[in-house]
């Protein structure tokens, strides 16, 4: 084999949420999101938690088609694979109560034969943490900055006309007290010309008057002749109707949220991909396209191994 069936399990968990060993059980992956730790101030990326459920055994083949497709072999000969794979765990179990499925976790029984699952913690079968590790914070005081407000007194300016009013009464007045008594006639006529002067009257702007302009609005219609155009309607082609008999499965999930998002990441890749539907256990089938024949899906399932990529091809 150019793998073991160990690294085939690992490689499923990384696409699908679950993965069936059949007649023996299979691996359920929980989606997590990130988690802060607060006593040590740790963040940890997203995670994939694994368990095992031991009533998992009915075959989807969904395993089989993966080692078969790998080793290009037929699906019986990788039941076969499977089924020597399987005794080898029910033996060791048997013996010494262990089985370790690389990069996946390790197998064991207690005394009354219930089987028991641990899982690697050095393997984060979450796409979304690749390149991830747990970081440490630090925490972070918060300083605050007070602002002084500056108010800039605004200086007022005082009118002139009262001054200027009073001036001219005063000085009026002061100027009598130089004038001999005997020019009543002269004192006369300044109390007269003071009687008219009002210190506390106002000055009225005048008022100024526009002439009444009047314009009239010049209303302009235009006429536009359209001839009209004849169109040729072109013939109605009919549709051949190809059917799509082949599918290039991507993956399953037991997430409908987990099966779209497979769909959005394989159609950023230029992949007509679509979920079509789902498996005898209730899985969404995920495809990377369809195809009219056979021989278009091995050349596109060719293709996908050569880029390292795990699919199948399902007949519908």
């Amino acid at each position: 084999m150019k793998k073991t069936i160990d690294i085939y399990i690992s490689e499923l968990l990384f696409l699908h949420d679950c993965v069936i060993i059949p007649e023996f059980g299979g691996f359920v992956g929980n989606n997590q999101s990130a988690v802060l730790n607060k006593n040590t101030n740790t963040i940890y990326p997203p995670s994939k938690e694994i368990l095992f459920n031991k009533n998992l055994k009915k075959n989807d083949g969904l395993l089989i088609n993966h080692i078969s497709n790998s080793e290009i072999i037929s699906n019986e000969n990788a039941k076969e694979l499977v089924s020597d794979y399987v005794k080898n765990i029910k033996s060791k179990i048997q013996k010494i109560r262990t089985f370790r499925i690389d990069k996946v976790g390790l197998i064991s029984a207690d005394l009354t034969g219930n089987i028991l699952f641990l899982q690697d913690s050095f393997t984060n079968y979450n796409p979304n943490s690749f390149g991830l590790s747990s970081q440490s914070t630090k925490k972070v005081d918060k300083i605050e900055k007070k602002v002084e407000e500056i108010i800039k007194p605004i200086s007022t300016k005082t009118g002139r006309k009262k001054v200027w009013r009073a001036a001219a009464i005063l000085l009026p007045i002061i100027g009598l007290s130089f004038i001999s008594i005997t020019q009543e006639d002269k004192i006369n006529e300044i109390y007269s010309q003071m009687a008219n002067l009002n210190p506390f009257s106002s000055f009225e702007n005048p008022k100024i008057i526009s002439p009444k302009q009047e314009v009239e609005e010049m209303k302009e219609t235009t006429t536009i002749e359209v001839t009209p155009i004849e169109t040729k309607q072109p013939k109605e082609k009919k549709e051949e109707i190809i059917e799509m008999n082949f599918s290039v499965i991507a993956g399953s999930f037991r997430s409908e949220k987990n099966a779209i998002r497979l769909v959005n990441q394989l159609q950023e890749q230029n992949y007509n991909a679509e979920i079509i539907g789902t498996n005898r256990n209730g899985l969404i089938r995920v495809c990377y396209e369809n195809f009219a024949t056979k021989e278009e899906a091995t050349s596109m399932l060719h293709d996908l191994k050569l880029e390292g990529k795990s699919s199948w091809i399902l007949s519908l």
